[in-house]
């Protein structure tokens, strides 16, 4: 299991190394543009195969995406996966699942509102394999004065 894992999250890593080589800086136009985390999860009996099918798509996305002004950054997931716990501060090697699902990777795009967030989120070539998308607004930092 823990080697199909790694093989078909290298898709994912190949494109999302590719597309952070290339990262679109925020145009002047994005001072009323808020950013949004796109939390890509895949199921757990994702395969590699999968994974290299979907690579093609993505990478058109990511192509829209970019000609679109919205896309920021992306990054995979594809080490392991550690757990820091409790008041015992125990720390496991694991791999956190929601429901059945993984997450194994974020996309940082950029939109005036949530809902052109999520509509952007909709193209994911994920969802064509049963994963998810979860989206959320990134709050801008906090300016703190000493």
């Amino acid at each position: 299991m823990k080697s199909v894992l790694v093989v078909a999250l290298l898709g994912l890593t190949l494109l999302n190394i590719n597309a952070s080589a290339q990262q679109i800086q925020p145009t002047s136009n994005s001072k009323q543009m808020k950013q949004y985390s796109l939390l890509v999860r895949v199921p757990e009996n994702y395969q590699s195969e999968q994974a290299v099918a979907a690579g093609p798509l993505w990478e058109k996305l990511l192509e829209k995406w970019k000609a679109d002004h919205a896309y920021v950054l992306s990054f995979a997931f594809p080490g392991e996966s550690y757990t820091v716990s409790g008041q015992e501060k125990e720390v496991k090697k694991e791999i956190v699942l929601s429901g059945k699902l993984r997450v194994v990777s974020n996309i940082v795009l950029q939109a005036e509102t949530i809902e052109q967030a999520l509509e952007q989120a909709k193209f994911c070539p994920i969802l064509l394999s049963g994963g998810t998308v979860e989206v959320r607004e990134i709050p801008k930092p906090v300016q703190r004065f000493n």
